[in-house]
């Protein structure tokens, strides 16, 4: 088991000074192998990747690299809205440190794991209807479209409109976020007047 070599310091009494000798030191030279030796033990960090994290492990006494758990993106919402395509379209990727997502036609993919996930929006009301994730194709058995999470009240205000859990199991899942407008006879657009945000928390 490797042990930090807190107590076991070298002396330097023998090799702060011209006139010291060096035969002397061999003892605090070899105490710096031996606690270096004991510093290399402590860390398992030979391929470490980017953003990986050190994580104590207690069965073998070693720090050993990690994907950090606690991963998030911020996505940016789409304002168009269309009587005729109840998607509304992901337009951006504002952060992605981790790259825990990625965008294609407006939807964004999830890869296996557990995740949080808000829907946000700003400055004031953002007209009738309101929000809900949605699977595209009812992953994990295929069953068709299914909505993922309901949206938190019947008209879109400022503030949450919908937030919960997701789990990806198997294989990667891919989202899109589905608007519930209403429209007047003969109108087919409106446009969200405020910035729409998804907040994603991979937690485990």
């Amino acid at each position: 088991m490797a042990i930090w070599p807190t107590n076991s310091k070298a002396s330097t009494n023998n090799v702060d000074s011209g006139s010291d000798k060096p035969r002397l030191a061999r003892g605090d030279i070899k105490q710096n192998i031996d606690n270096t030796n004991a510093i290399i033990d402590m860390f398992d960090i030979a391929s470490p990747s980017n953003n990986d994290i050190l994580v104590y492990n207690s069965t073998n006494s070693r720090f050993e690299t990690q994907t950090p758990v606690f991963q998030q993106a911020i996505l940016e919402v789409g304002r168009s809205v269309s009587s005729t395509n109840e998607q509304l379209n992901i337009t951006s990727i504002i952060a992605d440190p981790s790259n825990i997502t990625s965008l294609t036609s407006g939807q964004f993919t999830l890869g296996v794991g557990i995740y949080l996930i808000w829907c946000w929006t700003r400055n004031g009301s953002s007209g009738s209807g309101s929000f809900e994730l949605r699977d595209p194709d009812g992953d994990p058995i295929g069953g068709g479209v299914s909505t993922v999470i309901t949206y938190a009240s019947t008209n879109v205000y400022d503030g949450l409109m919908f937030f919960g859990r997701v789990e990806v199991s198997g294989s990667s899942n891919t989202f899109y976020v589905k608007h519930n407008a209403t429209f007047v006879p003969n109108e087919t657009s409106k446009t969200i007047p405020n910035t729409t945000f998804l907040r994603i928390v991979k937690v485990a």
